[in-house]
């Protein structure tokens, strides 16, 4: 939520030294108070994907190897043939989609922190402070098409049978074990 709010934040915001007007200024004092609690999220999920080995651990986000990677090109084998991979936490595409994503945000945080670090109150950033601007809007690029791409696929899952989207904004899990909400059979693949 706090990396959705600010990519929409940023379409209204104005930089300090701009006369964007009051809405712009507030819109951009939110948008780094976010962008610091996004930071803290990232660092906390880095830590519970380091730490933790439920559904794979990072294998699940990073399937570059053995079965993991097999599961990635089985899950593409099988796009081609018009099926749509598992949802879920069942690795291999899915996993990799949610990987690169996690990667996508930590830059971002990580580009944003540094600037909001480096920059300074009074007077023009440095060389090194422009420099994590330009990386920081960079990462927002690969970001916004993150996002997009993401809410897509989630509406293909959706249109194939799948409660992707009941499960995505709900607070319980009640789709366990990859089968429907109305008890419908254990399916690992639909057609788009």
């Amino acid at each position: 939520m706090t990396i959705s709010l600010n990519l929409l934040i940023s379409l209204v915001m104005s930089e300090p030294d701009d006369n964007g007007g009051m809405i712009g200024r507030l819109a951009f004092e939110l948008h780094e108070v976010l962008g610091l609690s996004a930071m803290l999220i990232v660092i906390l999920h880095w830590i519970w994907s380091l730490t933790n080995q439920v559904d794979g651990g990072l294998t699940h986000l990073f399937p570059w190897k053995g079965e993991a990677l097999n599961k990635v090109f089985s899950d593409v084998k099988n796009l081609f043939q018009g099926k749509m991979p598992e949802e879920g936490s069942k690795g291999g595409l899915a996993g990799l989609i949610h990987g690169l994503g996690l990667l996508a945000v930590t830059g971002i945080t990580l580009t944003g922190t540094a600037f909001w670090i480096l920059y300074p109150g009074i007077g023009e950033p440095g060389l090194l402070a422009d420099g994590f601007a330009e990386l920081h809007e960079g990462f927002a690029g690969l970001v916004w098409t993150y996002w997009l791409a993401h809410g897509g696929i989630a509406f293909l899952h959706h249109a194939s049978g799948h409660n992707t989207l009941k499960n995505m904004f709900s607070l319980i899990n009640k789709s366990k074990n990859n089968t429907t909400l109305d008890g419908l059979n254990n399916k690992s693949t639909h057609h788009i």
